[in-house]
């Protein structure tokens, strides 16, 4: 189970580096146009990506979109409130962490 604990941490911090990364790179690179161009779409399509394979993995179960539904609400409301994507992600994965394991234990 520890496994999945660290799986779930390493994740979140791919996720919000993958946001984070070409922000931060974009700021260096400016002056380089294809470079610009390249990273200001890098990251939503990486974004994109994650969000489309996390949401939907098949066989397709109620349950297991339920558990998403749950932690996207969070990642929504959590960003409403702060504005800061990687911080919203990030309560997006512990929420799906912790509704998996009530509904894994009940």
């Amino acid at each position: 189970m520890m496994e999945h604990y660290m799986a779930i941490i390493l994740v979140a911090i791919g996720t919000y580096l993958a946001r984070f990364l070409p922000i931060y790179f974009n700021e260096r690179f400016k002056k380089l146009n294809c470079v610009d161009e390249f990273l200001t779409y890098s990251s939503t399509a990486l974004i994109s990506a994650l969000f489309v394979t996390s949401l939907l993995s098949f066989p397709v179960k109620l349950k297991n979109i339920s558990i998403s539904i749950v932690a996207l609400a969070f990642v929504f409301v959590s960003y409403k409130k702060w504005k800061n994507l990687g911080f919203s992600v990030l309560i997006g994965v512990i929420v799906h962490l912790l509704v998996s394991s009530v509904i894994a234990a009940g």
